[in-house]
């Protein structure tokens, strides 16, 4: 049989002595008096959650503050939530500890590794998407079947990318709450997100097309604090909606500033034809500013780490978005044309240029080849009126 230790007594536990490390003595009925190399000795009582049956620990009280019969007392109340089916520290936080809470507390931490700009963005997605429905609930209460309800709303409006947003954020928000035991279970790693919600039909690259979600980039591209290199790749990206490719392996004597032109030769181009790109003033100016401060004696604008000889790696410029918060579902350095295309589809009446003029800025072939054949025009003064017009565009969300 077991050997059952004899309860204590205060005759007994002021005879216990400090030793160099930490050791307990039990009373029976899982509780126990801790001991201190500092001559600290408080209760405590251990049990077996029946919510996530694991062993846990719940301080009472420091000794003789906290007399032998009173942590008797809380002891008998403890065992009675158990037999309730109840895990004591869980009950315990719930009244405190609600999503919203939860949630701050999180981003909070977050912030430490994120730009400004993001972690902005992420209280306001909470604010508005998740706070008005479950903000005030008890994080630990809260159903699966609430979280894909409240999600239904935002696949209601129409907005997928939305839903990945809010549903990875939670994801993170309830992995923090597990991590500090503020709820017993992560609810979120239950929902099979493919199987819940619909999905947008995916055409292009994942990009943003929202004007503030735009702005939001823009800030936190400016606020990069990787290489400089990086930071003027993706901001040329999105100025020029060129290929990556051709980002990644400019070079200086593409480039006539003083005319504002980028030529490509035929080689460099997916579609094996040389192309000719006006530029805004607003890139004209910051590569101008870049070639006097860049230490870079290569003739590519952005070279690799490991050598100058070599054109920045195709990882660098989604591994920077990466940094900067933004998921590869949310948008990838392809999807900066995408974005140029869609806006500038959506405002023709601003800018008063053609679809073909559009086509012709990003280097896309005429689907008329017929037409194609005929068309010699480069078109140059309305690309550069439609170039100048999205930089000032980009320009003015962020002033």
């Amino acid at each position: 049989m077991p050997k059952i230790n004899a309860p204590l007594s205060d005759t007994a536990i002021k005879a216990l002595k400090p030793k160099d490390k930490v050791y307990k003595k039990s009373d029976g009925k899982n509780l126990f008096i801790f001991i201190e190399p500092s001559g600290r000795k408080f209760f405590a009582f251990e049990y077996k959650s029946p919510v996530t049956n694991k062993i846990r620990r719940i301080a009472l009280g420091n000794y003789p503050d906290l007399s032998l019969a009173n942590a008797r007392v809380k002891r008998q109340e403890l065992m009675a939530e158990i037999i309730d089916g109840n895990d004591p520290i869980i009950s315990k936080n719930n009244h405190k500890n609600t999503l919203d809470e939860v949630a701050l507390k999180w981003l909070e931490i977050k912030s430490a590794t994120i730009v400004q700009s993001y972690y902005k963005k992420q209280i306001i997605t909470f604010k508005k998407h998740v706070s008005p429905y479950l903000g005030n609930y008890p994080i630990n209460e809260i159903k699966a079947t609430q979280i894909i309800d409240m999600l239904k709303i935002i696949e209601k409006n129409g907005n997928f990318e939305t839903i990945k947003r809010v549903f990875m954020l939670l994801n993170q928000i309830y992995k923090y709450a597990l991590t500090y035991q503020l709820t017993a279970h992560n609810i979120i790693a239950d929902i099979n997100f493919k199987y819940a919600f619909k999905s947008a039909k995916v055409k292009n690259y994942p990009t943003i097309t929202d004007e503030n979600e735009i702005r939001n980039l823009l800030i936190a591209i400016n606020e990069y604090n990787g290489e400089l290199k990086t930071k003027i790749a993706l901001k040329l990206a999105i100025y020029t909606a060129m290929r990556p490719f051709n980002i990644r392996h400019a070079s200086w004597d593409e480039f006539d500033l003083e005319a504002k032109i980028w030529s490509v030769k035929a080689l460099k181009m997916k579609m094996k034809e040389a192309f000719v790109l006006p530029l805004s003033d607003s890139v004209v100016r910051m590569l101008k500013e870049y070639r006097q401060v860049s230490l870079n004696d290569s003739g590519y604008l952005f070279c690799s780490a490991l050598s100058k000889d070599r054109a920045m790696s195709e990882n660098t410029l989604n591994t920077a978005l990466r940094r900067l918060g933004y998921s590869k579902d949310e948008i990838v350095s392809h999807g900066f044309r995408a974005m140029f295309s869609t806006i500038a589809n959506e405002k023709r009446d601003e800018h008063k240029q053609s679809i073909d003029i559009i086509e012709r800025c990003l280097a896309h072939k005429d689907k008329d080849k017929v037409r194609a054949a005929y068309n010699r025009a480069t078109n140059l003064s309305q690309m550069r009126e439609l170039m100048q017009w999205w930089a000032d565009f980009l320009d003015g969300l962020i002033i």
